[in-house]
């Protein structure tokens, strides 16, 4: 039925939903962002940049109703082992964690990723 399927799984706590906005406020509009490491770069160190300091500046930004984020288990085949089954991408097309980001509407989401710093 399937030529190849993918998974992304999580070691325990890898996924996270953080309080950026208040009960009240409601998503109108998602994006999903993946995110992949550099070569070179250990799973361990890339949860930690992902979680202390990408969230962190995502949510000072004043601009989310909702922040997630998941990393993701490096792809092993002892995992994903079903016969006749590929369940591997290749390489340089892995991905290593999710974002999901929410704003209160298109308009919102749209100025976050079209707006720049100001520098000082």
């Amino acid at each position: 039925m399937f030529r190849r399927t993918l998974l992304y799984a999580g070691p325990p706590n890898s996924s996270r939903w953080y309080d950026v906005a208040g009960p009240d406020e409601t998503v109108g509009a998602r994006t999903l962002i993946y995110l992949r490491r550099k070569d070179g770069v250990d799973a361990g160190e890339f949860r930690k940049f992902v979680n202390r300091q990408l969230v962190p500046a995502l949510a000072d930004t004043a601009a989310l109703k909702e922040l997630r984020t998941q990393t993701f288990l490096p792809w092993s085949e002892k995992l994903w082992d079903t016969p006749n089954v590929p369940h591997d991408n290749p390489h340089n097309q892995r991905f290593h964690a999710s974002l999901v980001l929410g704003f209160s509407d298109s308009a919102a989401r749209d100025a976050f990723f079209t707006a720049t710093r100001s520098r000082a």
